[in-house]
């Protein structure tokens, strides 16, 4: 029984964890670019710049709402792979004790 448990903790738990972690901390980053980035785009449509401009800035939100997208899909991809991990954990049979 504990060879499965190692399996299942160093195949899913431990990845699942590492994977949602480091996703959710780089979606947090790409957060704040994105609230940024739209507050720019919001100050260059109250102002009379160029079309030139405004498209520019709207390209510019609209990389970093899909880079907040990936990140956040790789954030639930491992958070589902370490709730796999921790269910399968919960569901191995229990050593019975010899006596």
């Amino acid at each position: 029984m504990a060879g499965r448990a190692v399996v299942l903790t160093v195949l899913l738990v431990v990845p699942g964890l590492i994977v949602a972690a480091v996703s959710a901390h780089y979606a947090l980053q790409d957060w704040r670019q994105l609230l940024d980035a739209y507050s720019q785009l919001r100050a260059v449509m109250s102002s009379d710049a160029p079309l030139r401009e405004l498209y520019a800035a709207n390209v510019a939100q609209e990389i970093h709402r899909i880079n907040l997208f990936a990140d956040v899909v790789w954030a639930l991809q491992g958070a589902i792979l370490f709730g796999l991990g921790v269910c399968g954990l919960c569901l191995l049979p229990l050593a019975r004790q010899k006596g």
